[in-house]
């Protein structure tokens, strides 16, 4: 049973020349009874993940669905 499921997730901010793109078309999905851990440098992109999985942020574009939602 897929318990999450991320999809061609974006986020940028800014625009012009400011311009970053924090997320670019992540995908992936878990599983019931499966973790994951998220790790990178400063600046890749982790906390605007899970912000973004949690409602907290809302994508430029893409999809999040928990439990099929």
């Amino acid at each position: 049973m897929e318990i999450l499921k991320v999809q061609k997730l974006c986020k940028t901010y800014g625009t012009g020349e400011a311009k970053v793109d924090a997320l670019k078309k992540v995908s992936f999905s878990l599983e019931k009874g499966e973790f994951a851990a998220v790790v990178g440098e400063s600046g890749s992109g982790k906390s605007t993940l899970l912000n973004c999985i949690g409602a907290l942020d809302v994508p430029t574009s893409g999809s999040v669905a928990m439990d099929g939602t």
